[in-house]
């Protein structure tokens, strides 16, 4: 699903996929950005380091120690997909193959993004948080499309559509839960003010 304002992201797929290609990691870029939207919804705080760190362990087994335009680029994604999920005007979505990549390709995607959220959120104990069962539910669905992550689409209006639908029901459900996760805390600092994450 592409929308205006995932068309002026600074850090998009294709930026991830060049990057993952650099150091021979067979990932999907949508796994990298599903993990940080689970770090960002279930911890408190998540600093800059650390998400360094942890990208730079889903770029290699050794660990990569990003440097440069690289580690730039990671935190280009950090604030970016931040930024998006606090700004409460529902600009957040999952990131994605645009429509020139084949349907199954972008559903596999969306897959991979589904597991890297959810496995955030695992590690999050988001099982023991409080959080209303129209969010608890909507995780359970979530994890519903993941074990049918299998299913193979057929290239057509139809399924689409239906991947259009699930992206969508997707993005809603990251929005909520966010929102019931850090109530009332909309981030309004620029990265480098006094306050911001380091």
């Amino acid at each position: 699903m592409a929308s205006e304002m995932a068309d002026k992201r600074l850090v998009d797929f294709d930026r991830l996929a060049d990057l993952c290609l650099k150091y021979r990691c067979f990932q999907s870029p949508s796994l990298f950005h599903g993990v940080l939207t689970g770090q960002l919804c279930g911890q408190e705080r998540l600093s800059r380091e650390h998400w360094l760190v942890l990208m730079g362990q889903l770029l290699g087994d050794e660990g990569v120690n990003l440097q440069g335009d690289e580690r730039q680029l990671a935190l280009d994604l950090l604030d970016q997909t931040l930024e998006e999920l606090s700004a409460g005007g529902l600009d957040f979505e999952p990131l994605l193959p645009d429509e020139l990549y084949e349907l199954e390709e972008r559903f596999a995607a969306l897959v991979k993004w589904l597991q890297g959220f959810l496995k955030s959120l695992k590690a999050a104990d988001i099982a023991e948080r409080e959080i209303s069962a129209e969010a608890r539910e909507g995780l359970e669905d979530l994890q519903k499309i993941v074990d049918a992550g299998g299913a193979r689409l057929i290239a057509d209006d139809d399924n689409e559509k239906d991947l259009t639908a699930l992206a969508e029901f997707v993005r809603m459900v990251v929005m909520l839960l966010y929102t019931e996760l850090h109530p009332g805390r909309p981030q309004v600092e620029k990265p480098g003010q006094p306050g911001s994450l380091h």
